[in-house]
């Protein structure tokens, strides 16, 4: 999509609300702006990183709000042209918001293991799809007919393949956009949805190639809050195209509930303790300097 392009396309997208998408306040209680150590940076992020802070480059929230309403208008106006998309985020920090956003705007989605060929070899997929429905139709019977190992063994098989493919069951034809939460995580996803044509909207942490993406919003990849913030706030432009109700985009501070981070403590542990390292060797070739 071309430079020009865009432009006509947010000129074009209705102004859902006097409110900006989100405030600064929440972006900085989800932690958006922690990147990676400066020795992991990608090159290409320089654009978005403000400062190096005691080791770790500190994103440019500026630039990931304008870069998060950018990509909400994107969205909100290929979902009004009736688009499909697929949400995608096999990381565990990833899991929960890439399936409740996907249910939410009726998408599919996959939050487990990316099995190749999900998009380039649908026929592949498609055969497992129904292998996974027969096994749970002999599943209503208890496996009738075969013997308890053969059941146990049956249940496990489709146990695994339920896990895998939940979120691609009802996959009817391939999506438009693929909304992913870690480009660098699932870069298989990426390069199939490029070889079909598909357009990628993702998060950009500092260790990431934004070349990867056709559009990147700027922010930590790593923490559970900030991911559940964008995916929300994209998936409330599908919503918002079908006349549906937001939840993070253009609401009152008050509303947007962020999630509790299981990783919150161990995360600050592991920040202090780089601190208190980063402090002691700074302090001692302070003295080295001076001697």
């Amino acid at each position: 999509m071309t430079e020009k392009k865009e432009t006509q396309t947010i000129k074009e997208t209705p102004q859902v609300s006097e409110r900006e998408i989100v405030s600064k306040q929440k972006l900085l209680e989800a932690g958006t702006y922690f990147g990676h150590k400066s020795s992991q940076w990608n090159p290409k992020m320089k654009p978005y990183i403000h400062t190096k802070k005691l080791g770790t480059h500190i994103i440019d929230i500026l630039k990931t709000k304008r870069a998060l309403e950018f990509a909400y208008k994107l969205v909100y106006k290929t979902a009004q042209k009736g688009a499909s998309f697929i949400f995608v985020g096999t990381k565990r920090q990833a899991k929960k918001a890439v399936e409740e956003q996907a249910l939410r705007t009726n998408s599919i989605y996959v939050s487990e293991r990316w099995l190749g060929g999900t998009l380039t070899n649908n026929r592949t997929i498609f055969s497992r799809v129904r292998q996974m429905e027969d096994l749970e139709k002999l599943a209503e019977t208890n496996f009738d007919g075969y013997t308890k190992k053969e059941g146990v063994l049956k249940t496990k098989e489709l146990e695994k393949l339920q896990k895998n493919l939940q979120g691609i069951r009802n996959m009817k034809r391939l999506p438009e956009v693929m909304i992913i939460a870690d480009p660098k995580n699932d870069l298989i996803a990426i390069k199939e949805a490029k070889k079909k044509g598909i357009k990628v909207i993702g998060i950009l942490d500092t260790d990431t190639d934004p070349e990867w993406v056709d559009f990147g919003i700027p922010a930590n990849d790593d923490s559970v809050k900030s991911i559940t913030l964008i995916l929300t706030i994209l998936a409330d432009a599908i919503v918002a195209a079908k006349n549906g109700k937001q939840l993070f985009a253009y609401q009152e501070d008050e509303k947007v509930v962020l999630p509790e981070d299981p990783d919150k403590e161990k995360r600050e542990n592991n920040q202090q303790r780089r601190f208190n390292n980063n402090f002691q060797q700074n302090k001692e070739n302070k003295k080295e300097d001076k001697e």
